[in-house]
């Protein structure tokens, strides 16, 4: 019985590690995801401010309603202070405490969401379509860096992760 409950014990430790190991992985997957879908989204509201002239509030949820991350859940969390807020300072505690509960993103992903959306309400047309261009293009980099580092540590985590559990399983036999 002590020798099976070992076994069991063993098993459950190695699947567990190796679990962490996937978990870690898939985070930098979400992260190239959610980049993506703010270019997507900052894309989709240069044309909106653009060439229907809408407002921001109206064209963040239009451009939030295409997205499939949870940047979506955060920027509806903003629409809704900027709609119901009377001051730029509640606008910009909004943004900066619904961007940086995103975990997936990295500090600096995160900088840059914030300047950007801080930014925007700040300016005339011409300067927030130059906004939303250069933040593209920076979020185009971190895109890269993002997908080179999934593609050069996801495998490792997965791996590191199951040894972990096999070194912790021979400790303890």
């Amino acid at each position: 019985m002590n020798f099976t409950l070992k076994i069991i014990l063993s098993f459950v430790i190695v699947i567990l590690s190796g679990y962490v190991g996937i978990l870690k992985s898939k985070k930098l997957v979400t992260r190239e995801y959610i980049l993506r879908d703010m270019v997507t989204f900052l894309n989709l509201v240069k044309n909106d401010i653009k060439y229907m002239m809408n407002i921001l509030p109206n064209a963040y949820e239009i451009a939030r309603q295409k997205l499939n991350t949870s940047l979506k859940i955060a920027l509806g969390k903003i629409v809704v202070d900027m709609i119901n807020s009377n001051t730029n300072m509640q606008i910009e505690e909004s943004i900066c405490k619904n961007i940086t509960e995103i975990e997936e993103l990295t500090k600096y992903d995160k900088e840059i969401f914030i300047s950007t959306l801080k930014n925007l309400g700040r300016s005339d047309l011409d300067s927030q379509i130059n906004i939303i261009e250069n933040s593209i293009n920076v979020l185009e980099n971190q895109i890269k860096e993002a997908n080179e580092i999934k593609l050069r540590n996801s495998k490792l985590y997965r791996t590191v992760g199951v040894i972990t559990g096999l070194m912790i399983v021979i400790v303890f036999i």
